[in-house]
């Protein structure tokens, strides 16, 4: 089990949702599955809608998992779901981008799991917390600082 925080150097929550769409893009192009997890309906539909416009050279496949069959990640073949509730038991060497205040109880269910957030006092303070939690659950987490503008 692989935790990756990535703490972004700008303070911006466009910065934070741009390098979602990196990170699940450069997930899906090496052959990972991804879920993004969100806190709400309304984050799930946001996060949905920067998938399709992200980019106006790329397109990443995506679905929300409350329009799958069966809420089932195998379904359609889908590279990239995204929910704010359980997914369901995702395929082997799935990756979850939480994007979620909380830590969902699922993480265990993924490959690997990232973090993204921006040096904003607020949620780094969350930031924080998640570390310790999973720590406190036997996860030695990695941070990662990214400057503006790098690769990943």
């Amino acid at each position: 089990m692989q935790v990756t925080f990535y703490l972004l150097q700008q303070q911006s929550s466009q910065a934070v949702k741009s390098f979602v769409c990196k990170l699940a893009e450069k997930a899906w192009k090496t052959g990972m599955k991804v879920h993004i997890h969100t806190d709400n309906e309304i984050q799930s539909e946001t996060y949905d809608r920067l998938l399709w416009e992200w980019r106006e050279d790329s397109f990443i496949p995506h679905k929300m998992v409350s329009d799958l069959k069966n809420n089932d990640h195998k379904d359609n073949h889908i590279p990239v779901t995204i929910a704010h509730k359980d997914p369901g038991k995702p395929e082997d060497n799935t990756l979850l981008i939480n994007m979620a205040g909380k830590i969902p109880e699922f993480y265990r269910n993924f490959a690997r799991t990232c973090e993204v957030v921006d040096k904003s006092p607020g949620p780094v303070e969350i930031l924080r917390n998640k570390f310790k939690a999973y720590q406190k659950d036997g996860i030695q987490p990695e941070a990662h600082d990214i400057a503006a503008g790098k690769r990943l």
